[in-house]
């Protein structure tokens, strides 16, 4: 029986598109020239064929303008992450004779998800057209996912992602086997009940000065999420890119007046903000399109 895992990873930058893809902001230094070009590269190079097909199974936008692209840092390689599991530069790198491609390149056309209720496709917020595995740095690869966020969909979580509000993305996939990291152990469990005592009770505490953490081997990675707290410290998200400059400017959305403004007084509509606001990740998607209607 596989495993299944789960990582998160927040927010760093911001793109905005005029035309073509220029950087209009950074919130973290970690974005390098070369990865700024290949992340602009692929979204232009996104195959409207392969987006009309995935937009009828995840039933989102076929439009490619209704979209921004947050970059998150999916998966940093040979570090445990905060749920103590470790993805390999070796594994990441392996082909997967199943899947014909290497297993980082499985995330390709996953679905993004909120705080992985990902059981019915068709509730996705979006799709993962690309990823890039980032070895320049030999102490630091990683692999950066370009994600597709419909905003005809989910338009409060779009401009959550864009002001900074929503931050944090946490990958999911299955396994086939863990890895004990402690040098006197090293047993591969196949299912939870084969896990060692060391995974079962001391996942990331120190036994003889080693951390103990679980290798992930066989992984398939399955979705993307949209998440609360991160677990992977670095793996922030390095930009935003938005494919088409906001028909709307901000003056524009701010002066407009909301549709609450004629039921409740200000400080009622700021407390009925502030809900949706803080449980954004888990109002089904009916609320959320009230939530838009009515701000």
């Amino acid at each position: 029986m596989p495993f299944f895992i789960t990582a998160s990873s927040p927010i760093m930058g911001v793109y905005q598109s005029s035309g073509k893809f220029t950087k209009r902001a950074a919130q973290n230094s970690d974005i390098t020239k070369s990865d700024d070009a290949q992340v602009k590269h692929a979204i232009n190079l996104i195959s409207k064929d392969v987006l009309k097909s995935v937009a009828k199974v995840y039933h989102l936008s076929e439009n490619v303008n209704d979209y921004i692209f947050p970059i998150p840092r999916a998966v940093t390689a040979n570090v445990p992450n905060g749920n103590g599991d470790r993805f390999t530069h070796e594994e990441l790198t392996r082909f997967s004779p199943q899947h014909r491609c290497l297993v980082f390149e499985t995330f390709r056309n996953d679905p993004l998800h909120i705080e992985h209720a990902a059981d019915d496709p068709k509730i996705a917020r979006g799709f993962l057209p690309d990823v890039h595995y980032m070895t320049k740095e030999p102490k630091d690869m990683h692999v950066l996912a370009v994600v597709a966020v419909d905003t005809t969909k989910d338009q409060p979580l779009a401009d959550s992602i864009l002001s900074g509000d929503t931050n944090a993305f946490s990958m999911g996939c299955i396994c086939e086997s863990v890895k004990c990291s402690y040098s006197k152990c090293k047993k591969v469990a196949y299912s939870d009940a084969d896990l060692c005592d060391h995974l079962k009770f001391s996942k990331m505490a120190r036994i003889d000065g080693e951390q103990i953490y679980e290798d992930c081997l066989g992984v398939e990675y399955q979705e993307l999420s949209v998440v609360g707290t991160p677990a992977d410290p670095k793996a922030l998200t390095q930009a935003i890119l938005h494919y088409q400059a906001r028909k709307q400017s901000k003056v524009a959305s701010v002066t407009k007046q909301p549709l609450i403004s004629h039921f409740l007084n200000k400080q009622d509509q700021e407390i009925v903000a502030e809900f949706f606001k803080r449980n954004m990740g888990h109002l089904p998607e009916a609320m959320v399109h009230l939530a838009y209607k009515l701000f």
